[in-house]
């Protein structure tokens, strides 16, 4: 949630000024894509919930909109069974919610279905471990030197490739994709270790949760 809370502003203003879509009443469906676990992912929801019916309202010229239902989306992969974020859902929502299981680095909804897309701090997971890597099994690619680095960069921009060559059959002319990310200073290398510490800490906790 802290995360968000950084960017919340921003992401109010860029559906304000961005989003698009002529709605003449029927449903905005919006898709929060990846980690989808708890009860911070509805946080965001509701949050481009109340923005966009902050446009339609500027639109319309009207403090009451009518004739809008908005439907969320919350997406993660195939191992999360949504029973925590099913048992979280809250009561004062103003949207439907429906789960959607599997990789956003494939196609999910059908062609043009979604008005909006957020994904918060979620791109960093790769599909996979490069292929032809020997990393000592690791799952980061600090310490590993510019030949490991080169290629997670490269499964970076397939994954990368692949995400947005889905979103873009799947967005309605007008909409929206909202993307967060993990940064770096430009003076920090991109194998810095403080960079790379918070993987560091979970590395050997998804590696004993794989092993059992």
């Amino acid at each position: 949630k802290s995360s968000f809370l950084a960017v919340k502003d921003m992401v109010r203003e860029a559906i304000v000024d961005k989003f698009d879509v002529p709605i003449r009443g029927g449903t905005i469906r919006i898709a929060d894509l990846g980690c989808s676990v708890g009860p911070n992912t509805f946080y965001t929801m509701q949050t481009i919930v109340d923005a966009i019916l902050l446009k339609l309202k500027k639109l319309t010229s009207c403090d009451q909109v009518d004739g809008v239902e908005f439907q969320g989306f919350f997406n993660d992969q195939f191992g999360n069974d949504f029973n925590l974020l099913i048992n979280s859902i809250p009561f004062d929502r103003t949207y439907c919610v429906a789960a959607v299981p599997g990789s956003f680095y494939s196609r999910l909804f059908p062609r043009a279905s979604i008005h909006c897309f957020n994904s918060s701090v979620s791109l960093h997971w790769l599909s996979k471990s490069p292929d032809g890597v020997a990393n000592k099994g690791r799952i980061l690619y600090y310490g590993g030197g510019p030949d490991i680095l080169n290629a997670y960069i490269a499964q970076f921009r397939l994954d990368m490739m692949a995400f947005l060559s889905g979103r873009a059959e799947e967005l309605v002319t007008g909409g929206l994709l909202i993307l967060q990310f993990l940064c770096r200073p430009k003076c920090m290398a991109p194998d810095a270790a403080r960079y790379d510490i918070v993987i560091s800490f979970v590395e050997p906790v998804l590696r004993e949760f794989v092993m059992e």
